[in-house]
This record gives structure tokens, sequence and C-alpha cells, in this order.
């Protein structure tokens, strides 16, 4: 049996010498494998959930610039892409939601305590039918609305255009 190191020289010359055969065959073995390997990926990932999240934590971290550039040419070479998926978010119900949070958290004079406080009060706007003051039904969506406080911007009750 030969020593070692003249195995590693051999086998380091075989690689250089056979690169394309090497290449096909594993390329070959992936196609013949695909569904084990996609089994095995998704097991690993169920398992080590934490593992991965900490790892792409701290690389985007040691990584900021590269992670912005990267997103910002996905961004640009995908605009039509974004803008259709985006589309199709706000239609399902939980799109909706976001949409509606994101208005009172963003762009309202009303003020939350939190994101929690918001859901809140998106899950009693949803719910709610009528006039909180006048008890009108509403006709539909567009006439509830989240009335605040004008002194200290807090929310007060779900109520129609009108009121």
């Amino acid at each position: 049996m030969p020593p070692k190191r003249n195995r590693k020289e051999y086998m380091k010359k075989y690689n250089m010498e056979n690169k394309d055969k090497i290449k096909e065959e594993r390329k070959q073995y992936r196609e013949a494998h695909k569904e084990k390997k996609k089994e095995y990926d998704k097991k690993y990932h169920i398992e080590n959930k934490d593992k991965i999240k900490e790892y792409n934590k701290k690389y985007k971290e040691a990584n900021k610039d590269k992670v912005k550039e990267v997103r910002k040419e996905y961004t640009e070479a995908n605009k039509d892409k974004i803008k259709e998926y985006d589309k199709e978010y706000r239609k399902t119900e939980i799109g909706k939601k976001n949409s509606i949070i994101n208005n009172w958290l963003n762009r309202s004079k009303i003020k939350f305590v939190d994101r929690n406080e918001a859901e809140f009060y998106y899950e009693t706007y949803i719910n709610t039918h009528r006039c909180t003051w006048c008890n009108i039904e509403f006709k539909n969506s567009s006439d509830r609305q989240l009335d605040h406080c004008h002194i200290c911007s807090l929310p007060r009750a779900i109520i129609c255009r009108s009121c």
C-alpha cells in the first residue's frame, strides 16, 4: 500500500486531469438522487432551524453592504415579478389585514402602543358591522372608520363616515 502522501498527490493529480469527468458524474448523481437530497435538506432545515437562523443573522451582520447590494440587484432585475407577487398578496386575507395595520401604524395620526394593539383593533374593526355611535349598519368596508381622540391620538371606536 502506498504511503498517505503519495496517495494524496495521486488523488490531486487525478482530480485535476479528470475535472470534467468528475463534474459530469456528480451532476448525474444529483439528478438520480434529486428527491432523496430534497428530503434530506428539508429534514436538516427542520432539525437545525435555530442554527441556520443564527448563521444567517451573523452573515447578514458581517456582510451588510453585500446583502444590501444583492437585494438591490434582485429588486431591479425582478420588478415585474415583485409587483405581481405584491398585487396577489394584497388580495389575500392576511395581505388585506397587514395593509390596513401598516397604514394605521405608518400613515395615520392614530397612536398605538405596539403592533399587537393595532392587531386587536383590526379584529374589532373587521368584526364590527354597526356604527358604535349611531348604530347604523355598514353597507361596505369603506363605510367603517377607526375613530381616534384628536387630543391624545388614541383609538376610540369604529364609526361610520357620517359620525
